[in-house]
């Protein structure tokens, strides 16, 4: 049986629980949530643009490395797989962005790992509505991945890498950095 509510009696801590828990209901009902490791990714997207779309986001600059197979063999391209076979990294090692068209997302947490170069530098710049509200810059290892916490609502997040020192024993350089795993909760 449910109850009638009398709002002449609701005081103003109430109201505004109950606005809030029914804002929380419509955000779970219509968020995507997930983790994105880049292993549902077709077998031959190696070197192939992450496909617009993939975790419900747009993706410019994002290419899908196969870690396990690819010539690259050692670089921080396998240092940088959590999850099964697939990373991704920024093309040239150029700036790359991931946002979405309508509505916005919330950027948890991703592992950044430097491809080629030690003590490389990641600027990660968020936006909402076109204000920057995240700013951080990560230095990365070129043999282990960096879990990095975001925990930001955006529409636009910007990664753009630079400098660090080539790593002895990777025949390859410049200033691509992988990701894996990246945690996401998407809301059109």
């Amino acid at each position: 049986i449910m109850e009638q509510i009398n709002w002449k009696y609701i005081t103003g801590g109430k109201l505004a629980a109950a606005v809030c828990g029914a804002g929380l209901l419509l955000f779970t009902m219509s968020a995507s949530a997930g983790l994105l490791t880049f292993d549902g990714l077709p077998n031959n997207s190696e070197g192939l643009n992450v496909p617009n779309g993939y975790g419900s986001l747009e993706w410019t600059n994002f290419y899908c490395v196969d870690g396990t197979t690819n010539t690259y063999n050692p670089s921080g391209y396998q240092a940088g797989l959590v999850s099964k076979h697939n990373d991704i990294f920024n093309g040239y090692g150029n700036a790359a962005s991931i946002y979405v068209n309508h509505g916005f997302f919330i950027i948890t947490s991703a592992y950044l790992t430097a491809a080629w170069n030690d003590n490389l530098q990641v600027q990660v710049t968020g936006y909402f509505r076109g204000k920057r509200v995240y700013s951080h810059t990560v230095k990365l290892s070129a043999t282990k991945p960096t879990f990095v916490h975001f925990g930001v609502l955006v529409d636009e997040v910007d990664f753009d890498s630079s400098g660090g020192t080539p790593h002895s024993g990777y025949e390859g350089g410049g200033t691509q950095f992988a990701m894996d795993n990246l945690t996401v909760v998407v809301v059109p």
